[in-house]
């Protein structure tokens, strides 16, 4: 009997071993075959799963980097689309509250359905989700080429969009874990790397657009990039065991995740990114419309290209530096709100359009910080890698109310004052309410867990001493 043959006489013998001791049916998927077996726990079948570390898993880098970068673009990339569209509706009735309301409704949206979209990856593994994404915002672009009027944006752009971007999101984030284990971090940084790059060039040519053919013409072309992710998605084919409930129920009810609110620490974690979310969003969405109008004479397109690159140079770089962190990587969200509360002080305050692109070179720093930072900080705080993807679902849930209201806010203050400066003071107060909840309360929460901790010391070396005697 050769080597070979031995081998597979012992994984035979597992597998009737691991069927004999049957319950929940796992589905192991490797290359075109399906092998199922069963076992009574998931978490340790995950264990015995060998990650490819490569080989396909470089394609899934590839092509998640472009979707990645397609996703932050184009939320980046909004305050282009809303100077055009300012322009283009001006004779409608507080249009600039309107376009403003769009985008941000759009961020919104995506982020209230990436709960749905995490329960879908969890039914259908991270393809199909990504597929139904991808397809729904390239429909929902090529929809917007067709509108004429100002208000049917909100269903094309605010809600259709928004609901094919949450879908793609959850399933960008979700497929790399599939193929990496120990490479992880590499995998993401090459992914963050394409992601940057198409960040920093998706406003050059949709400038360039704008100012060549119109407004009809770049939806167009935003739409061809964004039918591309729907086949870009088609390479997340699923690796890792999946749970195959019997009961359809019991498997429905386990996807939503709820015992991660009970967590107090992301409890508090949220409602901070709430405050903290409020006036995140207008230096982002409203920054260009405010360059046009304090420095009519230079291109606002240099604002989304500075920020993109700072953002995905500093998700590079922090995303290296959070796997040695000695503190509560929570910390790196409040480091993120207060840089953010002072700078946004000082926008209204930029004598000349450099100054302004240093300001956000410096948000887009955090910026990079914050979004790096998101799945760490929810995996903590849920105190469970299973919980992971529900917290971070949750945590988008929570911060899209304020992510629609924000740049909103920011468009009505423009439309009293006619300038924004009060727009970056509010947003500058929220940033500080945020960063002061997470000092205190995250601190209050550390404090006592050490206190246990040492009870729990104290208590260990009493019974040893006890026992000796």
């Amino acid at each position: 009997m050769t080597k070979n043959d031995h081998d597979q006489n012992d994984e035979g013998q597992k597998f009737i071993e691991l069927s004999q001791n049957s319950s929940p049916e796992i589905e192991f998927k490797n290359g075109t075959k399906e092998v199922k077996l069963f076992d009574e726990n998931l978490e340790n079948q995950n264990s015995d799963f060998i990650y490819q570390e490569g080989g396909w898993g470089w394609i899934v880098v590839l092509c998640s980097g472009f979707s990645l970068g397609i996703l932050i673009g184009m939320i980046n990339n909004y305050s282009l689309l809303l100077n055009e569209m300012e322009r283009v509706y001006n004779q409608t009735e507080n249009h600039v509250v309107y376009t403003a309301w769009i985008g941000s409704l759009s961020t919104g949206v995506q982020y209230i359905f990436c709960s749905f979209g995490s329960i879908a990856t969890d039914f259908f593994g991270p393809r199909k989700p990504g597929i139904f994404g991808g397809l729904v915002s390239g429909a929902s672009l090529a929809l917007c080429v067709y509108i004429d009027d100002l208000w049917l944006y909100f269903l094309t752009y605010g809600v259709l969009y928004g609901i094919g971007q949450a879908f793609l999101l959850t399933s960008t984030l979700a497929i790399l874990p599939h193929y990496f284990n120990k490479r992880i971090s590499l995998a993401n940084g090459i992914m963050n790397l394409i992601g940057s790059i198409v960040v920093v060039l998706l406003p050059v040519f949709t400038s360039k657009l704008i100012d060549n053919h119109g407004l009809k013409t770049t939806f167009l072309f935003l739409s061809v990039l964004n039918f591309i992710t729907m086949f870009m998605a088609m390479t997340y084919k699923p690796m890792i065991p999946v749970l195959i409930h019997k009961k359809k129920m019991h498997k429905l009810k386990s996807s939503f995740g709820l015992e991660v609110l009970k967590k107090p620490q992301f409890i508090v974690f949220c409602v901070a990114s709430f405050f903290g979310m409020l006036g995140y969003l207008i230096p982002i969405v409203n920054i260009d419309h405010h360059s046009i109008k304090v420095f009519p004479n230079d291109k606002p397109f240099y604002i989304n290209v500075v920020f993109g690159a700072a953002s995905g140079f500093a998700a590079l770089v922090f995303g290296k530096i959070g796997d040695h962190t000695k503190f509560h990587r929570v910390h790196y969200h409040t480091l993120v709100f207060i840089v953010y509360g002072i700078v946004q002080l000082t926008i209204p305050m930029a004598r000349c359009f450099n100054e302004l692109l240093i300001q956000l070179a410096i948000l887009g720093l955090m910026d990079g910080v914050l979004l790096c930072f998101i799945v760490p900080i929810s995996c903590d705080l849920a105190q469970s890698p299973k919980l992971a993807n529900h917290a971070a679902g949750y945590y988008h849930f929570f911060i899209s109310l304020p992510s629609i209201a924000g740049p909103a806010i920011a468009g009505i203050i423009y439309s009293k004052f006619n300038f924004y400066d009060y727009a970056f003071y509010f947003g500058s107060v929220t940033s500080f309410i945020g960063a002061a909840i997470l000092i205190i309360f995250i601190t209050f929460f550390e404090c006592i867990e050490k206190k246990k901790k040492s009870f729990l010391i104290e208590k260990s070396i009493d019974s040893t001493d006890l026992n000796k005697s």
